[in-house]
């Protein structure tokens, strides 16, 4: 089964709420193996409204919608679905006195207007709502090319319709439910273009199905796969894992939620190793990352901000025209580096020239790099942070032979 949805509401348009009913409705339609291909967000407007629900009843078996069906004169859904089904919008007196019901309940008296929501496209299913006073319904098309599930705007309310109603629903229409099983693996200071590049061909399967997702600094591969057993699904994602793993090798440094810091952290941690720190940077954001992971005890020193500065003035001493960047680094990496742990120096730019990140063991392990020109963005200063931190990660497995990749 595919299904679509439509967010209605001017105020979705505007910008003025975020629009966590799409979010759980994808959620809600994923966990029972229905294909979701579109969602569109519309305002207030029937025309509009019909001409969305039409395209998508031409592409769809079923059409979720959300927002509307409230008393107001802008609350225009049913009509909309009554045009796009080809029905007639009929009065329920049944209807008004279920609305009426609810406001007694609520100890309140239902206000004229609220008879507007006694209205129906003329056949349709009504669909219990106990938590608020919005009736909801399913509408078939006319000429049969599937139908709609109207459902409230208000979060609340539209919860627990998709929990108890609309879930149930679609699994007794579709025979059952299948299942869809989504897993992320997550790489980091690797550009998306070269991850790409090096599972592209793998991203047309069809099932499952391999997408990415770039951030700051890092890129995710996701897995999905659908299949008529959770044991099945989960199969099917075993295999495309350990292909993509044995493609990506160490830029994988985590699953689905992990973040770097917390794998970082939990390396340094069970290998009781310390890390010290010099960042002239980032302003101490590496440090500080891990901290918020739950790992404040593997940090033996961090030094940013003006005492970054004086090490940097210190460590080049001696050295002619202040040095280079490897050779400062390096040296700042050697001096910041606790007994038998791990020193991480992130520094520059020195005279206008590049920056520089180096790490100094575990043991003699040691590695320089130099990154392009640093320019003072939240953007940078997150790709070194996960650049760091990746490179401890990569010193404590012993894995360095990636390089540098800024794109």
């Amino acid at each position: 089964m595919r299904a679509e949805i439509v967010m209605i509401g001017t105020e979705l348009l505007l910008g003025e709420i975020v629009d966590t009913n799409a979010n759980l409705l994808a959620v809600a339609l994923r966990d029972i193996g229905i294909d979701l291909y579109y969602k569109t967000t519309v305002g207030d407007n029937e025309e509009r409204i019909a001409e969305v629900l039409n395209l998508a009843l031409d592409r769809s078996d079923a059409v979720i919608t959300s927002g509307g069906i409230g008393p107001t004169v802008d609350d225009v859904t049913r009509q909309a679905i009554a045009r796009a089904t080809g029905r007639k919008l009929i009065y329920s007196e049944e209807l008004e006195r279920q609305i009426a019901a609810r406001f007694r309940n609520f100890g309140r008296k239902m206000a004229a207007n609220n008879k507007r929501q006694a209205y129906l496209p003329e056949g349709a299913l009504p669909l219990e709502n106990p938590v608020g006073t919005a009736p909801c319904f399913l509408s078939e098309d006319t000429g049969g090319r599937g139908f709609i599930v109207c459902l409230p705007g208000v979060p609340r309310e539209l919860a627990h319709m998709t929990e108890y109603t609309v879930v149930p629903l679609l699994v007794e229409r579709m025979g059952g439910v299948k299942v869809i099983r989504v897993r992320v693996l997550r790489t980091c200071a690797v550009g998306e273009s070269n991850i790409d590049r090096g599972i592209g061909d793998l991203m047309t399967s069809s099932n499952p199905t391999v997408g990415l997702a770039a951030h700051a600094g890092q890129t995710d591969a996701r897995i999905a796969a659908r299949a008529g057993s959770e044991a099945d699904a989960e199969a099917m994602i075993a295999g495309m894992e350990a292909e993509l793993r044995s493609r990506l090798g160490v830029a994988v440094y985590g699953v689905d939620k992990e973040t770097v810091a917390e794998v970082v952290g939990g390396l340094l941690s069970k290998r009781d190793l310390k890390l010290g720190v010099v960042d002239t940077l980032t302003g101490g954001q590496l440090s500080r990352e891990l901290n918020e992971a739950g790992f404040e005890s593997v940090i033996a020193s961090d030094l940013y901000g003006s005492h970054a500065d004086q090490a940097v003035v210190d460590a080049c001493d001696g050295l002619q025209q202040d040095g280079d960047e490897r050779t400062l680094a390096g040296i700042l990496a050697e001096q910041v580096a606790p007994e038998g742990g791990v020193g991480l120096a992130m520094i520059g730019p020195l005279a206008g020239r590049s920056t520089a990140i180096a790490v100094r063991g575990p043991g003699d392990l040691k590695t320089i790099e130099v990154g392009r020109r640093f320019e003072d963005s939240d953007l940078v200063r997150r790709w070194t942070v996960m650049l760091g931190l990746d490179r401890v990660r990569r010193a404590v497995l012993g894995v360095l032979e990636s390089p540098v990749d800024w794109n």
